[in-house]
């Protein structure tokens, strides 16, 4: 059992162990059209010399997509509630010529200049969070959250790559595709809004963040929206935020040797019901 598997299990169990009061269901789900920047740390075979690969400019894979993005949700009453909510991003691409050489992290497996890359980037972030509302007022409505993200990537490269000998300058060719798969859990604390124009229209907020640093292991967590809904009954409402997040994660050569960057930015449309 991963570990989003894991998280997913212990949500259902905490559930489970609150006193058993009448609560309330509400489903989202809906689309986030973003701009993706992102990158990963290797190393020039050349000079030994560390460098970001951007997946965009570099491997040709595309900055612009559309997310998919599902949110399920339970409050127990006016001032505490869990959810879980999913989105993912999964893009692949083909270089006829890559223009800057790399040696994958923690890998002796190399990409030389003019090589045919095909590459692959899946990542998929899953959250799970408690919300407790501290301030219900006429208008404004304030929760403050506690949870984890759990974030799971996979970076795959194929076509004409090589296993770097140690006492050669050549290289052994490989027909598989290399793939790195990780799966990195980040903890965040943030901030819920809602403020209420009128029956029909409301404004949303959120911001999320921590940064953590252990030894050979630090993050960075950014995750932050703002935007409009229009209720068109109590239980059901069309939401339009702008989103920005951004995820860090540099594990240290005892662990994985891996720096990973990644953002995404842009509109985000979610139909959400109540029940």
């Amino acid at each position: 059992m991963d570990l989003r598997h894991l998280v997913i299990t212990g949500s259902l169990l905490g559930a489970t162990t609150f006193p058993a009061v009448s609560g309330e269901f509400h489903i989202a789900g809906g689309a986030f059209f973003s701009q993706a920047d992102t990158s990963i740390g290797v190393t020039n075979p050349s000079t030994g010399n560390e460098f970001d690969l951007d997946f965009e400019s570099d491997l040709s894979l595309k900055e612009r997509s559309t997310l998919p993005y599902l949110l399920v949700g339970y409050d127990f009453n006016e001032r505490h509630g869990i959810f879980l909510d999913w989105r993912s991003l999964h893009r692949k691409a083909s270089n006829q010529a890559v223009t800057k050489p790399f040696i994958l992290p923690d890998s002796d497996t190399e990409v030389q200049a003019g090589a045919r890359i095909d590459s692959t980037l899946n990542i998929d972030i899953l959250r799970f969070g408690y919300n407790y509302k501290f301030y219900d007022g006429e208008d404004w409505d304030w929760k403050a959250s506690i949870g984890l993200h759990v974030m799971n990537f996979k970076v795959g490269f194929g076509g004409e790559i090589g296993i770097r000998m140690d006492d050669e300058t050549g290289t052994i060719p490989v027909k598989d595709e290399e793939f790195t798969d990780l799966t990195a859990p980040l903890p965040n604390i943030g901030l819920i809004t809602d403020y209420r124009i009128n029956d029909n229209w409301h404004l949303l907020g959120h911001a999320q963040v921590f940064a953590l640093s252990i030894e050979n292991i630090s993050g960075l967590l950014l995750d932050l929206g703002a935007g409009v809904e229009y209720k068109f009954t109590d239980d059901f409402g069309l939401a339009a935020t702008y989103s920005y997040y951004e995820i860090n994660v540099d594990y240290g050569r005892d662990f994985a040797d891996l720096d990973a960057k990644f953002r995404f930015y842009g509109p985000m449309a979610t139909l959400t019901y109540v029940f």
